[in-house]
């Protein structure tokens, strides 16, 4: 059981992470202020704070448990994560950035809207939702699951901690609008990196062998293969499955995710919006690299300690916190778990009452008095976060954290991705095609996610079948196009030909 010290920093935690959230929510005069806080973080140190807050978001109480478990497993090659985010980030730094704030309007989905109509906005919008209510599911049940492991809980506990996570996100996410959002995911992300470097450090002066000897045992037994180059889908964690999954994994977050969209729409100008995203790509780096240090720490104690690890490897970081940390050390880990957590949850809860909000309600009723949009929003976001608690309790069946994780993102973030890119490109796709290919990605992403691929590969099979689908499609239309200009220009021509007969004296 925890000590009453770690049980007293997780609550006075959470305790004041609600009552900053509610007291940094500012003036909320319509949805607009609310869902994006009115462009009002567009100097250098709201440029810091939104970056950061994209950052919290990237990382949830699932990458904290997820990383170090797979760096545990399959060894450091996680890491090449860090090395996908700067080349997902370019593309998005310079192009993308400049033409979405400059053709979105206040409304994140809104230039789908405006290349392919409302019913492919729609549509978008649903996935989102979907992909988000999946993923928070799984990001209430990951501490959970983490917390009853640590200290080796009866099941009696699994609601009573799943109602305390989720109902505290959705109590000061409701009131507190994207403003408190915010400035707690900043404030989060400093204690999740704090929360990652205490068991690092106590590791490696503890270890009873040098880092170095340790490195070589494992790569010498064979339990480690620091960089798997095979091309076979079906082996877990290759450089090319990390590479390719990573990659279209976060330029989908950052390019067609509502809760990145929002946050750039708060920095208000896209020299505010430039900042916050290089603050939040340094800062994904760096705790990419910590999480997958992380992993290995916990590998080196369990293999060189001669103590017994739990038999599933995501249980093996709580278990290490719980039982060798001292008193208070493991209440301040698990309430960095909780900040992952809630930072996130939050940003969940706040996206899709947006998503709901402007992409159906305001569509179907626009005569909505901006208080009484306002009102709508804070009950939706109640709604949604008790929906997301409910959830959690489904997804623990479902297998790791990590695959969990990229199997829900994946299947709905790979069309998106494609949906967004070609709303901001302009590609001349029609909206039949664009919703054809959006399907087809999905349907594609759940093919790999039931085969015997790495979930890695969900994300960019659903992303490349989207293009594709809408593509060929579009090509499709474009020679039917044609061949109807064609069959027309002939009738016209038989048609002016019978009409001059017909005048012949």
């Amino acid at each position: 059981m925890p000590s009453i010290l770690d049980i007293a920093i997780v609550l006075v935690y959470l305790i004041a992470t609600i009552g900053v959230g509610l007291a940094c929510r500012g003036r909320q005069q319509n949805d607009d202020d609310y869902f994006t806080a009115g462009g009002g973080f567009s100097q250098v140190f709201g440029a810091l704070l939104v970056g950061l807050s994209i950052a919290a978001t990237f990382f949830s109480g699932i990458s904290l448990l997820a990383y170090p478990s797979v760096a545990y497993n399959n060894g450091p090659g996680i890491a090449i994560a860090a090395l996908a985010i700067p080349l997902a980030g370019l593309p998005v730094l310079f192009w993308f950035l400049p033409k979405f704030l400059q053709h979105s309007g206040r409304e994140p989905y809104g230039l789908i809207e405006t290349q392919f109509g409302y019913p492919t906005r729609a549509l978008a919008s649903i996935m989102f939702i979907l992909l988000r209510l999946g993923w928070m599911g799984t990001l209430i049940y990951a501490p959970t699951a983490a917390l009853m492991a640590a200290f080796q809980l009866s099941q009696d506990w699994f609601w009573p901690i799943i109602l305390t996570i989720g109902l505290s996100s959705t109590l000061y996410s409701a009131w507190g609008g994207l403003r408190g959002v915010i400035v707690t995911d900043a404030i989060q992300f400093l204690v999740l990196i704090l929360g990652i470097l205490w068991p690092i450090a106590h590791v490696f002066t503890h270890l009873p062998v040098s880092v170095f000897d340790f490195w070589s045992n494992m790569e010498s037994s064979g339990e480690w293969v620091t960089l798997n180059t095979s091309i076979d889908m079906t082996d877990k964690r290759t450089v090319w499955s990390l590479l390719a999954g990573f990659f279209v994994s976060n330029v989908g977050i950052y390019m067609a995710d509502q809760m990145s969209l929002q946050r750039y729409l708060a920095s208000g100008t896209l020299r505010s919006a430039r900042r916050a995203f290089v603050v939040n790509i340094v800062g994904v780096m760096v705790v990419t690299l910590l999480l997958t240090m992380l992993g290995v720490a916990m590998a080196a104690w369990y293999s060189q300690a001669l103590q017994i690890a739990p038999e599933k490897v995501d249980d093996v970081f709580p278990r290490f916190v719980a039982t060798i940390l001292p008193p208070g050390a493991a209440g301040l880990i698990f309430a960095a778990i909780l900040a992952a957590t809630m930072s996130s949850m939050t940003s969940g809860v706040n996206s899709l009452a947006a998503a709901i909000s402007l992409d159906f309600a305001r569509h179907f009723n626009r005569d909505r008095t901006p208080q009484q949009a306002l009102q709508f929003a804070r009950r939706l976001s109640v709604t949604i976060g008790l929906l997301a608690t409910a959830t959690a309790g489904v997804v623990r069946h479902l297998g790791t954290i990590f695959d969990i994780a990229q199997s829900v993102i994946g299947v709905f973030l790979g069309p998106l991705l494609i949906c967004m890119s070609f709303a901001v490109f302009q590609v001349r796709v029609s909206q039949k095609s664009m919703i054809l290919g959006m399907l087809s990605g999905t349907l594609a992403g759940w093919v790999i996610i039931f085969s015997p691929c790495d979930s890695l590969w969900v994300a960019p099979f659903s992303a490349i079948t989207s293009a594709a689908i809408a593509l060929c499609g579009n090509l499709f239309r474009k020679g039917e196009s044609a061949d109807q200009n064609k069959t027309a220009h002939h009738t016209k021509r038989g048609e002016s030909i019978t009409i001059a007969s017909e005048n012949k004296p």
